[in-house]
């Protein structure tokens, strides 16, 4: 049983099944969270061998193209015709498999980043308002690799996802809304009643004036 539970079940402030109620959800919910985090780490850790791989692949079949182009200009050089057409061709086999290299290595490159990103939502204080829509937003425009991490671009800065997040959170925040805040905007305070314009239905001005009288978080808990 956890320690704080023990001393409050001792202290006699909560009954006995109440503690082992709460002991046995408190550890199902740590339980979850772990197993999370190591499927990410195994994923994180597969993805980076696969890049790694493909990178690596791809260098070596560049070095290799380049002693061929090498051979090439020296059978020419030698008037070796029939070396030159067999040098050729393995040389369009060679950049054949260099182009299916490069679309792998997008393809990696990408699911590393949706990897990081999808991590960094999931952990972070605000959710989407669509998952979809707004992470393939933030891909388009705001994220990217910088050699092994996955980074936020604030204007001509790269930055940390999640501090990326927060920045994006105060620029747009119809993007967002407040975690376990339905689209019905369930929980909503004074200021977003049910006469309240949806955030989806305001524009960026209208948004940005709301923020200015009432507040950041009383705009989070709006409807979307």
């Amino acid at each position: 049983m956890f320690k704080k539970l023990q001393e409050l079940l001792e202290a006699g402030k909560i009954e006995a099944g109440v503690a082992e109620a709460l002991d046995a959800e408190i550890s199902t919910v740590l339980k979850e969270k772990n197993d999370e985090a190591a499927k990410w780490r195994v994923k994180y850790q597969d993805l980076n061998k696969s890049y790694e791989e493909v990178l690596s692949s791809k260098g070596e079949l560049e070095s290799q193209i380049q002693g061929i182009d090498e051979k090439i200009a020296k059978a020419k050089e030698e008037g070796k015709g029939e070396l030159v057409k067999e040098l050729e061709a393995e040389r369009g086999q060679k950049e054949e498999l260099a182009k299916k290299l490069g679309e792998l290595e997008a393809t990696t490159k990408n699911l590393k980043i949706e990897n990081e990103l999808s991590k960094a939502l999931s952990g972070f204080e605000y959710e989407p308002v669509d998952s979809e829509i707004v992470s393939e937003y933030l891909k388009n425009r705001f994220v990217e690799l910088d050699g092994d991490s996955v980074k936020f671009k604030n204007g001509d800065t790269l930055v940390d996802l999640t501090d990326g997040l927060k920045t994006l959170v105060e620029q747009r925040p119809n993007l967002f809304k407040a975690k376990g805040v339905g689209g019905s905007g369930a929980g909503n305070s004074g200021t977003s009643g049910g006469g309240a314009k949806k955030r989806s239905d305001m524009s960026d001005e209208e948004a940005d004036a709301f923020i200015q009288e009432h507040g950041q978080e009383a705009y989070m808990k709006l409807p979307s």
